[in-house]
């Protein structure tokens, strides 16, 4: 049932009648998540270029307008569908605050550590390096996707930084770091397991690796 508020900052009393329906807002975040769903699908598999927004209504079953409604723009759309795609929901909850990044700070030894740390990096890559194709080819020619595409070097090096200070119980050394943000970028992931056929779980065991050898060498 919707429910009734009142705006008590506009002067005279009652102020403006605002409706609230639990069942809108739901159908909402519905038709949002399918929006997402389909965006993530055709981006990944298309790139930028070759996916329109009248595509992804039709994949979603609902109309243009509603696409550009919901996000504003195809850029925006795209944008959107990566950053879900960094945490894997809609939920506004920072990376840093969910249990893939509890686990590294937790981890009893530096082993479990590296562990939990490979695994999220793994996880994140799988789901975005894709979308981060389209996101660079976008990049070239649109504002918007040049700024997400800074954005998401930008977060990937503070995050692989804190990542390594949480391993090592200390802040990691800036050339660790160097070293680290290049091996765990998506582009990496990308060749070993699209050009090299690497499994998931070989591409996770190759990162712990190298991920120790980094981080034990002298500095």
């Amino acid at each position: 049932m919707a429910t009734v508020e009142h705006d008590s900052a506009v002067p005279g009393g009652s102020g403006t009648r605002r409706y609230r329906s639990p069942l809108r807002r739901m159908q909402a975040a519905k038709t949002r998540a399918v929006v997402l769903e389909a965006a993530t699908r055709l981006f990944a598999e298309r790139g930028w270029v070759a996916t329109g927004v009248r595509d992804v209504a039709r994949a979603a079953e609902v109309s243009v307008e509603t696409v550009y409604a919901t996000f504003g723009s195809k850029a925006d759309l795209l944008k959107s569908a990566l950053e879900v795609a960094i945490v894997g929901d809609d939920a506004e909850v920072p990376l840093a605050d969910r249990p893939v990044y509890t686990a590294i700070r937790t981890g009893r030894t530096t082993s479990d550590r590296i562990e939990s740390g490979a695994c999220m990096i793994a996880t994140i890559n799988e789901r975005i390096y894709r979308l981060a194709v389209a996101i660079r080819q976008g990049a070239t020619a649109d504002a918007t996707l040049a700024a997400v595409a800074a954005d998401l070097e930008g977060q990937r090096r503070r995050s692989v930084a804190d990542v390594a200070d949480l391993i090592v119980g200390r802040h990691a050394d800036p050339g660790q770091v160097d070293e680290l943000w290049v091996q765990a970028h998506d582009q990496v992931y990308a060749l070993l397991v699209d050009e090299c056929g690497w499994s998931r779980v070989r591409y996770e065991s190759w990162l712990i690796d190298r991920i120790e050898e980094i981080l034990d060498r002298p500095v």
